[in-house]
């Protein structure tokens, strides 16, 4: 017998109540777990229907079957970055030139390739994962250990400013760990293709309606078949992917782990109608890399992803937002009284924007755009679609735009006068609770420069405000009042609890997320109002995966007067279609949402991926009730043989309690009970234990 083994059960022998309350556990235990099995159960599992339990495929074996078909690979690639003369070397869906087997320099070559599909049409697309082991050994950010948390818990880093809910333990073994939420595993991943109303696909198999089915998760060397189907209606618009296995999203993200999907259609027409001919990418990206200690001046990097989610109390100081992939890029070539459209995406991990115009200051002429009045000097623009949707009618003109991480918007920009203008990131300093993290920095996120032209070839047939452009939805697709069925209230909200691990505790309704739980259910097209509530003093953007919604109020309990920017952030066209939509420092968003093409099992959450990935994300379950179960099976549980399991369990509690209960010398470990003694056996292993 194990140490550990004798010390639990002598421990047990020697106080009969703790005996009862474990014994009381384990009957809960069983209880619970009956009543997951009966109420979880899926009919359609043991149907003998020959249903397809998963899509992972020999990696010799095709996925071309659709009307487009593409593969992504992910592999580790060294990147030369357009900042600070930095090479990044990291997890990546670039790709090498195969003639000199490195990845080009500039333009987005950070980013996988960019996908392009019509509405109607099937897309395949084969995922390669090459993130080999002897490839990423040494690489950072390393997987993190409970001593990672304690540490930095213990001995907080000098950008701590708030008042935590507990006092550090003693040592690292005797944190409660919340396994689920722990990052980790950063050479497994997966694919999610962000905003587009497809199969649901973040669990095994693509579509799967099986409430137990796992993550798809891509091991090094492994490949998976992804199917979709791409609507008749779906808007024409832009979209994008990215990783989504819970617990490395963030650091592959952060890694450049991202591309654009492109939905062709109707808008692009328009455009050309209106002779609007110079369209161009704007990707907002904010790596968080840090130097890599003791580097060797002939190493072929100099950065590696930083190791923030090791606790999440100090950010790297490497941390720029780049516009495709370069700090503060040059948008050359625009003529005066051109049409300039910008398919603007903020593929941020952690990090909101802002999108502000100026007219360059002349030379010699010093301006802080940190401080400039947007509103006194900003340029306006126009806005056409936002989330892959066009907006019916004509564009709408803003001075300022706030863009959370995850969202799009397609603008349409016109200089009337020759010159340099720049785009500023402003306003948001000051809008984090913890500023431990390091806050949006202001910076100018690129430059534009406008020159006269001969001609006036490129010139629009109509001015922009005029312009009337086709709805990317269909009128009936408007969700009325009437089609409600109920109101759900989701509550994002943090804890700083130093005895737990991960830290800081990010929930949803209180709950950090379980896999293996199912929160929220739909019926097949049901319309569903949600009141998201943010109670936290910082933003997080709301993000439900493949469905699409309406956006109906939104608004904070802040004083605009000492956070200006939270006008525009609150600024928005009513019943506007999204995908991904701020919720506001505390404040609250209010949204309907109609479950109409897709049905099985998803999720919804915090678009901060790093909140995501430490708990703030929640299961949804598309179908009808007696596939979730839920309600059809745990009221006779609780009349059958699962209510003699716990009336059985809360006997034996209440007699472990009078027996003399748990006494100080005990603490909740998980869904187990420790004595002091016996965790001391764990101190010496769990110090370096690393959490796979």
């Amino acid at each position: 017998m194990r140490p550990f083994e004798q010390t639990m059960r002598k421990t047990l022998s020697n106080r009969p109540g703790t005996a009862l309350a474990c014994a009381a556990a384990l009957l809960l235990l069983l209880s619970a777990t009956a009543t997951t099995v009966s109420a979880y159960a899926d009919p359609r599992s043991s149907s003998g229907s020959g249903r397809k339990t998963t899509d992972f495929i020999d990696c010799n074996d095709p996925c071309n079957g659709g009307d487009v078909n593409y593969e992504l690979v992910a592999s580790v690639q060294t990147i030369k970055l357009a900042f600070g003369n930095h090479t990044f070397r990291g997890r990546t869906f670039a790709r090498p030139d195969p003639t000199t087997n490195r990845v080009r320099e500039g333009g987005n070559n950070h980013m996988g390739p960019t996908l392009t599909v019509k509405p109607g049409q099937s897309m395949h697309i084969k995922f390669r994962n090459e993130l080999f082991p002897e490839e990423t050994e040494g690489l950072l950010p390393k997987n993190v250990t409970l001593y990672d948390y304690w540490s930095r818990l213990i001995t907080p880093g000098e950008k701590i400013k708030y008042e935590y809910y507990k006092k550090p333990v003693d040592a690292p073994e005797l944190m409660e760990v919340d396994w689920s939420n722990i990052p980790g595993n950063f050479d497994w991943t997966n694919l999610h293709l962000h905003g587009l109303d497809v199969q649901v696909h973040m669990f095994d198999p693509v579509g799967t309606h099986d409430p137990r089915a796992p993550h798809v998760a891509i091991g090094p060397g492994s490949c998976y078949c992804y199917r979709f189907d791409v609507p008749e209606d779906h808007p024409d618009g832009l979209y994008w992917y990215h990783p989504h296995l819970h617990g490395s999203s963030a650091v592959q993200l952060w890694g450049g782990m991202m591309g654009l999907v492109k939905v062709e259609g109707k808008l692009m027409e328009d455009l050309e109608r209106y002779n609007v001919r110079d369209s161009r990418d704007f990707v907002i990206w904010d790596p968080a890399l840090q130097s890599v200690k003791d580097a060797k001046p002939d190493a072929d990097h100099d950065v590696e992803v930083d190791e923030f989610l090791a606790g999440q109390t100090t950010l790297s100081k490497i941390h720029p937002f780049l516009v495709n992939g370069e700090i503060t890029p040059v948008f050359g070539g625009v003529g005066v009284g051109e049409v300039l459209h910008l398919r603007v995406l903020c593929g941020t991990i952690e990090n909101e924007n802002t999108f502000i115009v100026y007219k360059k200051a002349p030379p010699g002429e010093e301006v802080d755009y940190a401080t400039y009045d947007w509103k006194e000097h900003a340029v306006p623009f126009y806005v056409v679609a936002s989330d892959g949707v066009t907006h019916g009618g004509q564009p709408r003109r803003r001075e300022v735009l706030v863009l959370a991480g995850g969202q799009r918007e397609e603008l349409l920009l016109v200089f009337d006068e020759p010159g340099e203008y720049v785009v500023s990131q402003q306003g948001i300093q000051g809008m984090q609770f913890f500023d431990m993290y390091g806050h949006p920095h202001d910076q100018l996120l690129a430059e534009i420069h406008v020159e006269e032209r001969p001609g006036g070839d490129r010139l629009p047939t109509v001015p922009v405000g005029e312009m009337v452009f086709a709805p990317g939805y269909r009128p009936e697709e408007t969700i009325e009042s009437h089609q409600i069925s109920r109101t759900e209230t989701i509550v994002f909200s943090m804890g700083t609890n130093r005895d737990t691990a991960p830290f800081p505790q990010y929930y949803i309704n209180g709950k950090a997320f379980s896999p293996d739980r199912l929160d929220f259910r739909a019926d097949p097209g049901e319309a569903v109002e949600y009141i998201l509530v943010n109670a936290n003093h910082n933003y997080h953007p709301f993000h439900i995966h493949v469905n699409r919604f309406q956006v109906k109020q939104m608004g904070s309990e802040l004083s605009s007067k000492k956070y200006p920017i939270l006008d525009e952030m609150t600024d928005f066209d009513q019943d506007v279609w999204r995908d991904t939509v701020a919720v506001p420092p505390n404040g609250r968003t209010r949204i309907w949402v109609q479950y109409k093409n897709y049905t099985g099992k998803t999720v919804l959450h915090c678009h901060f991926l790093a909140h995501e990935d430490t708990g703030m994300m929640a299961t949804l379950f598309i179908g009808p009730p007696e596939e979730f179960g839920a309600e059809g099976s745990i009221p006779g549980l609780l009349l059958g043989s699962g209510m003699g399991l716990l009336v059985g369990a809360a006997f034996l509690a209440l007699a472990g309690l009078l027996w003399g209960g748990m006494g100080p010398s005990h603490r909740p470990y998980g869904h187990y009970l420790y004595s002091r003694a016996a965790m001391n056996e764990l101190k010496a292993s769990a110090a370096s234990k690393t959490l796979d």
